[in-house]
């Protein structure tokens, strides 16, 4: 009996110490992350500095037990398989590729681990075949946009709105991901869509100007062609007093008037928990898809364009920029 409840006891400090070492940082070596991101933006900044917040909180140190390595697109999906192939000659233990290009890449060029983020449509756009059981060294977190909440919300904020204008690259995976979700939710909201499809951040302004007349409201996409070229739209809308409703916080805090967001820094977490599970040699782990739809507002855009924003929304505001 004394044997057994030796055993037993033995057991039990067995299974706690290994519960624990889940949250503690790999021993013997240091551990080096590759990260590939597309550009600078606040959402895709929010993700890896909050990654790297989460693995600080599971005990890595920066320079001690973990090294990052950054490389940049600056925009250019072009250079992502440059950027690519120079991380993964640093034999990282995991690459995190961060937006649908880039990860696209990551997948046919990289044979380290790979942890891809702010990815809308894994599946869709070829980074994985399946979100539960996608091959057994990649894995990630899908930021697939709230699309029905940021057209509800959109109408909440403008209830006489009909005609919405889309800013879309549709030679972009996620962007068709989104455009097809788009435009079967925004006619039960009664948006009429007028679609102004670009194949670079550079068409951005002319297109947007041509049609910002005959609009009553601009709403972005969610590809990285539209993401870049935010400054531009921005300029034309607050020009012509026109909402522009995004899909994440950093936007609205430069002067877009909304956004419904599924909350770029949550997703960051995400994918540090990713990581940290990578490094403690696991595999094969599913697909996260990012929740929430965390709202966002401007009231000094809301005032520029000479818009009250209902009370009702912005109670429910997870933010508010601008004067209160």
């Amino acid at each position: 009996m004394l044997r057994k409840r030796v055993l037993s006891f033995i057991t039990l400090l067995l299974v706690v110490s290994a519960l624990g070492s889940c949250h503690r940082p790999p021993k013997n070596s240091v551990k080096k992350v590759a990260i590939a991101t597309l550009m600078t933006h606040p959402a895709l900044d929010a993700v890896i500095q909050n990654m790297k917040t989460e693995l600080a909180a599971r005990g890595y140190k920066e320079g001690e037990t973990i090294e990052y390595s950054v490389k940049n697109a600056n925009g250019d999906p072009n250079l992502a398989v440059t950027i690519v192939r120079e991380l993964e000659r640093e034999n990282p233990d995991v690459l995190v590729a961060i937006t649908t290009p880039v990860a696209q890449v990551a997948v046919k060029e990289a044979n380290s681990p790979i942890v891809f983020s702010a990815v809308t449509d894994p599946v869709g756009s070829g980074v994985v075949s399946s979100l539960q059981k996608p091959p057994a060294n990649i894995t990630g977190v899908s930021d697939a946009w709230p699309y029905k909440a940021q057209l509800t919300l959109a109408r909440q904020i403008i209830p006489s709105a009909r005609h919405l204008a889309v800013v879309f690259n549709p030679g972009e995976s996620t962007s068709q991901y989104g455009m097809a979700q788009i435009r079967e939710i925004a006619p039960t909201l009664g948006f009429d869509l007028v679609e102004i499809p670009v194949s670079s951040a550079q068409e951005i302004f002319g297109a947007l100007r041509l049609k910002i007349r005959n609009v009553d409201a601009v709403y972005l996409s969610s590809d990285n062609t539209v993401i870049e070229g935010v400054p531009a739209a921005l300029s034309v809308c607050l020009a012509n007093k026109k909402a522009l409703f995004v899909g994440d916080s950093g936007t609205v805090e430069k002067g877009g008037l909304a956004a419904a967001s599924v909350g770029y820094p949550g997703v960051g977490r995400s994918t540090g928990v990713l990581v940290d599970r990578m490094l403690h040699g696991e595999r094969s782990i599913p697909v996260v898809v990012a929740e929430g739809d965390e709202i966002f507002l401007n009231l000094d855009t809301a005032k520029r364009i000479g818009l009250t924003i209902p009370p009702s929304v912005r109670q429910r505001a997870t933010q508010v920029f601008g004067e209160q």
